[in-house]
């Protein structure tokens, strides 16, 4: 038990003393479009708990040409998830935002598993297409929110602190093997029994992570 004491202090003076270092303090905002903000609110503030902090009337064309509306809902450490809805006829349909998870997704942290599974049942029961994967490292729920653009719902493992820390270590040398043509996957050495939920089927994977359509929420 001394010795994993004492491997925890090194692991955490390692990540605060790089962080320390770091001048990028935080996430401010991720934004994209919408528009239903209506419908935007409901997901966020209503289903997964992040109140609206501000809902402003601004304009980026000359003379009042595109109104929009600029809307933030705030997390627990203060960044935000942002959405624009212009006004109708002034800027175009918001369908521009990559649909595939590999190309763009938003994953925000989750403190505790209990939260995950009850946004899980409450997504279930609204019809938002979700599924769940155990990483080993971490817990991922994926939802598609009403804009059809993929959150993923992150709860880390309670080792996070040596999983990531390890991880941080080895990143230059992963990173120098992927540049040498190396494409077989990290032994991350990692196990995938921390979670309650189960990885969810194939098929629901790639359907909710690839790109497929928002259901009609109930």
């Amino acid at each position: 038990m001394a010795k994993a004491s004492g491997k925890s202090t090194e692991f955490q003076s390692a990540r605060h003393a790089r962080r320390s270092e770091n001048k990028i303090r935080r996430l401010h905002h991720h934004a994209a479009r919408t528009d239903d903000m209506e419908a935007t609110r409901q997901f966020y503030e209503g289903v997964l708990g992040m109140p609206m902090v501000a809902a402003l009337r601004q304009d980026s064309g000359p003379a009042g040409s595109a109104p929009f509306l600029h809307c933030f809902f705030e997390m627990a450490d203060g960044s935000s998830l942002a959405f624009f809805q212009f006004a109708p006829g002034s800027y175009g349909p918001a369908t521009t935002l990559p649909k595939d998870g590999f190309d763009h997704h938003v994953a925000v942290s989750v403190g505790e598993f209990a939260d995950i599974s009850r946004m899980k049942a409450q997504l279930d029961e609204l019809g938002y297409p979700n599924c769940g994967i155990d990483h080993g490292f971490c817990y991922s729920l994926y939802v598609r929110d009403p804009n059809d653009m993929l959150v993923e719902l992150v709860n880390d493992a309670p080792n996070e602190l040596e999983i990531n820390e390890a991880a941080a270590r080895s990143a230059e040398v992963e990173f120098s093997k992927w540049r040498q043509a190396d494409y077989s996957t990290s032994d991350l050495g990692l196990s995938s029994d921390n979670f309650p939920l189960p990885t969810s089927a194939g098929e629901d994977i790639y359907r909710v992570l690839r790109g497929g359509r928002v259901a009609k929420v109930r």
